[in-house]
């Protein structure tokens, strides 16, 4: 008997079990064979009406039926997370009541997909709220020189949320808390933040333009930069190039456009508040950088790190804008692969009132300095089998590093050149643990090499150009991924790092991480 009989079999006893009990053996067996074709009977009229259900609305849309590039790579091989939010259904009610065909739903949740945070809240009814999140903990060890030391980080919770005002009218919001949360005293023992990141309306006029409104926006350069939840990378922590290089999660007070150029190629173009050179907000009621010296927005360092602009009291810096624009595409003569190219532009880092400290003491303004970076990255799943490739390239040039405040603070060790750059390459491989299929048991293993250059030539400024070279660093990542479901993934993995400082260790590092997204 099959498991599917063993299980109505079962129900039926338990349904019929009060008259088993008063009647012989032969007439509690006909009894459980009658309900058991009566259910059979049931069941097969239901299918039959959901059918034509489904035929009558397919047939009464008139829906266009094409479908638009996947939004990512992403780990399985029986049902991908990016499968299952292709598959999801964004169902808003028409004027008339009736709900747009299923083809058409799945096409405009795609749609909406390759732009950023939508795409997360699939599953959509019209006038409802969804909510959903990610997040991810960490543990293990890290050896910097000084011997190894054990850990844990609650890294973040993050907290979706997406309400269909109408039919082509979304907003969105994105809500995250970092390592456990902030401190209100100092025994309470928590180093995080909360951190507003996505706040905007999409506004929708057709496959080729959709208008996102002014609000606080993900600013569209990189694969991960976008899509950073812990189920699209395998490592513990995210890829190399997304720590400071591309600061993830770059999030800035911005506005944009996007949709379709042809079947396979999209765009985005945003406008948003410029980076800026100041790793600190104002201090003075005319918004100008604080009295008595102020950390650098970049640096040899911690590149981009601190140089995002504030999102809050209006306590920008800066009056300058910055221009992004990303393609995505997913060829289809080569069928597997999937990028994107980004570019990101801004006439002037130096925030208002900034200044160099000479080694005397004395301060000199500085003057305009612009930025300019170019990303462009690659996801290749070799067709019908388990193997994988990316690879990752960025790189950020400065129009005048003699104005960038790391050049002029006194320190000599975290001067900036010209440009800062850095590329990765990563190999994976995709094994599917699992006997049945519609089951997603896949382990990953992978191996990512990472090559990151923060202080490069032509160093200019009042400072003595003797950079320590720990900027320049070469990563070595290998681990696993288990993905339980698309939604789960377990990690660990390993990594050392070598810098060009002589002076220091190299680093290395045992972690490990549980990461969820629903």
């Amino acid at each position: 008997m099959s498991l599917k009989y063993l299980v109505i079999t079962t129900f039926a006893l338990f349904l019929v079990g009060p008259l088993a009990a008063t009647a012989t053996a032969d007439e509690a067996s006909n009894q459980i064979l009658r309900k058991l074709e009566q259910m059979e009977r049931e069941i097969s009229g239901l299918k039959a009406e959901l059918k034509r259900v489904k035929e009558e609305t397919k047939q009464n849309s008139g829906v266009n039926t094409g479908q638009s590039p996947a939004v990512a790579t992403v780990p399985s091989t029986s049902k991908s997370a990016s499968s299952e939010i292709d598959e999801a259904l964004f169902r808003p009610q028409g004027e008339s009541g009736t709900q747009m065909a299923a083809s058409e739903l799945d096409q405009r949740v795609k749609e909406l997909g390759a732009f950023g945070i939508t795409y997360r809240s699939s599953g959509f009814v019209a006038d409802s709220l969804r909510l959903g999140a990610y997040g991810e903990t960490i543990f293990g060890r890290k050896n910097s020189g000084a011997g190894w030391n054990n850990g844990f980080d609650a890294n973040r919770l993050v907290l979706l949320g997406a309400y269909p005002i109408t039919e082509d009218i979304i907003f969105n919001t994105e809500l995250e808390f970092e390592h456990g949360g902030i401190a209100k005293d100092a025994d309470d023992k928590l180093n995080g933040a909360i951190e507003l990141e996505q706040l905007f309306v999409d506004i929708r006029a057709n496959d080729f333009f959709t208008w996102r409104s002014p609000g606080v926006d993900i600013v569209p350069v990189g694969y991960v930069g976008l899509f950073h939840e812990p189920t699209q990378f395998y490592s513990t922590n995210r890829p190399e190039i997304y720590d400071d290089l591309i600061p993830s999660t770059w999030f800035a007070p911005a506005t944009s456009a996007y949709g379709k150029i042809v079947d396979g190629l999209t765009y985005q173009f945003q406008i948003s508040s410029a980076l800026e050179d100041a790793g600190t907000v104002a201090d003075d009621e005319d918004g100008n950088v604080p009295d008595g010296g102020y950390d650098p927005g970049i640096s040899g360092a911690e590149a981009l790190g601190l140089s995002r602009a504030p999102i809050g009291d209006r306590l920008q810096l800066s009056n300058a804008l910055g221009y992004a624009l990303r393609f995505a595409y997913t060829p289809v003569v080569i069928p597997g692969l999937s990028g994107s190219t980004s570019f990101y532009y801004t006439n002037d880092t130096t925030p208002r009132g900034a200044y160099g400290t000479n080694a005397n003491g004395s301060t000199r303004p500085l003057g305009k300095s612009s930025l300019n970076m170019v990303n462009t990255e690659l996801r290749y799943r070799v067709p019908a089998t388990g193997l994988e490739f990316r690879t990752e390239y960025v790189r950020t040039a400065f129009g005048d590093s003699d104005n960038l405040r790391a050049n002029n603070d006194t320190d000599p060790s975290n001067n900036v050149g010209d440009s800062m750059y850095g590329y990765s390459f990563e190999g994976a491989y995709h094994f599917n643990l699992s006997e049945k299929a519609g089951e997603s048991w896949e382990l990953v293993p992978f191996y990512r090499f990472s090559n990151i250059k923060l202080q490069t030539g032509g160093v200019s400024g009042t400072d003595e150009n003797d950079p320590t070279g720990s900027g320049n660093r070469d990563y070595h990542t290998f681990g696993a991924a288990l993905f339980p479901t698309p939604k789960l993934v377990l990690k660990l993995d390993y990594q050392f790092v070598e810098d060009d400082d002589s002076s220091s260790s190299d680093e290395k590092s045992l972690l490990g991480a549980v990461g969820f997204f629903f």
